[in-house]
């Protein structure tokens, strides 16, 4: 399969289901033949404006079909696919535009001004393409799609860049990820071997620019020829939560990957629904609390499974033992050809039952971070990825996360890098020295993000929260500030974050 591209798997979904479903949204509904005519069309017209193979093409798109057939067309022309968190603000876009060398952007349309004007001012050009004129864009989807039928594309070579993706750690910037289409097409098996087929129906409710809806509302479909059911702005889910209940009885959803405060915020919910269709449930992200796995499951009629993942290969475990409620704490064993070990400081593997540093090997896993030699010395070592997680394996080869030791905290769904939210806090006039850290939240074992701050001149937590949100996306703005007069420290200089929380 690794020799195999993500384009082939769309045309032969085409070739075999063509008036089948591939995508609903919002009451439209792309069959697999019409998607590949827009990504067809969509592949010229970008071609017509000057995008090459290798070029890197940014998708600042909320979820809906021109976010499948622009990701779909861009990696079908050979170009790279840079998908970007909407709600990033201007210096978050334009980190990602510089890092990933970007030549392209599309965007929609609370996205294409900001786009336009941080595209003026990167070196060389950048082209601006918008779902819509509503701002007066010179250049729109439609006026790329227009004509006649276009031309078939030609397959991809597996070793071509497909994407770059982001992948925060401990340095205070996301590290660019380019996987090949050979990985993505990998990974896109990997799904089906989960038991994924033509006959499911996916609910999408988290971002299609994540990994993990990347990887199960994108590739898996492309692989499997399944629909996906895309839930319209699905933040905050609190609010969307009554309509995702719709949208998952309607259309008779079969397959909801999801994260563990999705799955709360459903099991909690005042009217339940007929979910009687779906029969796999996948929560990611961070730990499923047995609260939400007891509720939702008596509640709806249906277990959720733990699945465990990167942005460096997308899957790697999931729980499909046949009864999981003995065994709901465990993400599940290795999927397909991944191999996991559990290793201590030496790289040395671990007996069963011992908590390590996870490491795994993957077809598709990536093969390595851009322009970070230092970086991957130490992560991609023996043919392994380190993760940086905690977990240990039990005798029968089940995966238990057991914590982390890099600084990332899980909000929402999300991955924060502390040093990133301290990098912006410093910046302020006011502000001496900052830590971020996560306080145990809900239930749920979501994190809220807490800034201690020592400051040079009288200053109200108010304030750096506003100078936060001009800079970050609301979810990594710090909910709570604490002002100190010294952050403590180790007798050599080490912060001690423990004595913050």
């Amino acid at each position: 399969m690794s020799a195999v591209s993500v384009t082939e798997l769309l045309y032969a979904n085409a070739a075999e289901r063509a008036d089948a479903e591939a995508v609903v949204h919002h009451g439209e509904r792309v069959t697999w033949g019409e998607l590949v005519d827009q990504v067809e069309r969509l592949a010229r017209g970008l071609a017509a404006n000057g995008i090459r193979a290798g070029d890197a093409v940014a998708l600042v798109l909320r979820d809906d079909p021109w976010y499948v057939a622009s990701f779909h067309a861009v990696s079908a022309l050979g170009a790279i696919v840079v998908p970007v968190n909407p709600a990033f603000k201007q210096a978050e876009l334009e980190f990602v535009f510089r890092t990933g060398e970007v030549r392209c952007v599309i965007a929609d349309e609370r996205s294409a001004g900001v786009c336009e004007r941080i595209a003026a001012a990167l070196e060389g050009p950048v082209t601006v393409v918008a779902t819509s004129d509503a701002h007066g864009q010179s250049l729109t989807i439609d006026a790329l799609v227009e004509g006649p039928p276009a031309d078939r594309l030609a397959p991809r070579d597996p070793d071509e860049t497909f994407v770059y993706q982001f992948s925060s750690g401990s340095t205070g910037r996301p590290k660019r990820v380019p996987r090949t289409h050979g990985q993505c097409a990998a990974e896109a098996a990997l799904y089906a071997s989960l038991g994924m087929t033509a006959e499911d129906r996916i609910f999408s409710a988290i971002p299609l620019f994540h990994t993990w809806g990347q990887g199960a509302c994108l590739l898996a479909p492309a692989a499997t020829g399944a629909t996906v059911v895309i839930l319209e702005d699905p933040n905050p889910f609190l609010l969307q939560r009554h309509r995702a209940l719709e949208l998952l009885e309607r259309e008779r959803a079969t397959i909801f990957p999801g994260v563990p405060f999705q799955f709360r915020l459903l099991a909690e919910a005042p009217d339940g629904a007929d979910l009687s269709a779906l029969r796999l449930c996948f929560s990611a992200g961070t730990a499923l609390p047995r609260e939400t796995f007891e509720a939702f499951g008596e509640k709806y009629g249906v277990l959720v499974r733990q699945l465990y993942g990167a942005t460096e290969a997308g899957v790697i475990a999931a729980n499909m033992d046949p009864d999981p409620v003995a065994t709901f704490e465990s993400v599940g064993r290795p999927v397909g050809e991944i191999d996991v070990a559990i290793v201590d400081d030496d790289g040395q593997m671990v007996p069963a039952g011992e908590v390590g540093e996870v490491a795994f090997s993957s077809p598709a896993l990536t093969d390595g971070y851009s322009n970070l030699d230092d970086v991957n010395r130490t992560a991609f070592r023996d043919g392994r990825f380190f993760t940086g997680d905690l977990g240990r394996l039990d005798a029968e080869g089940r995966l238990y996360i057991a914590g982390r030791k890099k600084l990332l905290l899980e909000v929402g769904g999300y991955k924060v890098d502390p040093i990133e939210v301290e990098d912006v806090l410093v910046a302020h006039p006011k502000v001496v020295e900052a830590v971020v850290v996560g306080v145990p939240g809900r239930a749920d074992g979501e994190e809220t993000v807490k800034a201690v701050v020592v400051p040079d001149d009288d200053c109200d937590d108010r304030e750096l929260i506003r100078f936060c949100q001009e800079r970050l996306a609301n979810y990594k703005v710090p909910r709570i500030v604490e002002f100190r007069d010294e952050i403590p420290k180790s007798p050599l200089g080490k912060i001690l974050r423990k004595y913050l929380v």
